[in-house]
């Protein structure tokens, strides 16, 4: 079955990149390759350095709108079967501007196996749906 304190362990982790902002660190909890579930939009990458390519310029738009206070307020684990489970992540963004927080659940897939943990997935509708209520103009290039 799956080993709840290692997967954890890797939630923790991907909580401290991701308050880091730091994509070298978020890239490595990536499975090769990666799909992200988006308000009907999939997505992903092929491998780490598309996972780099990618993650520079998306943490630098949370940067520049003063979205890179983020942090990992929650966690729940759900086993599906005994290499995966399902990783409820609340996360929160503390707005430098001093408005509310934006906080959401993404839902990410960890399959752990003798090739160690990794998000195979992730589903991110509430992220976007949040950032784009606060912030519309957030998604455009």
């Amino acid at each position: 079955m799956v080993d709840r304190a290692k997967a954890q362990a890797f939630v923790d982790s991907y909580g401290r990149a991701s308050s880091a902002n730091d994509p070298v660190a978020l890239a490595g909890h990536y499975a090769e390759p990666y799909t992200s579930f988006t308000l009907g939009h999939v997505g992903g990458f092929a491998s780490k350095d598309e996972a780099l390519v990618r993650m520079v310029p998306w943490m630098a738009r949370f940067k520049e709108y003063g979205l890179d206070d983020i942090r990992l307020v929650d966690s729940s684990l759900v086993p599906v079967s005994e290499h995966f489970c399902l990783c409820h992540l609340t996360i929160e963004i503390r707005p430098k501007d001093g408005t509310a927080p934006i906080r959401f659940v993404n839902i990410y897939g960890l399959r752990q196996d003798d090739q160690g943990q990794r998000f195979e997935f992730s589903v991110s509708d509430n992220e976007i749906a949040a950032l784009t209520a606060r912030y519309p103009e957030f998604m455009q290039m």
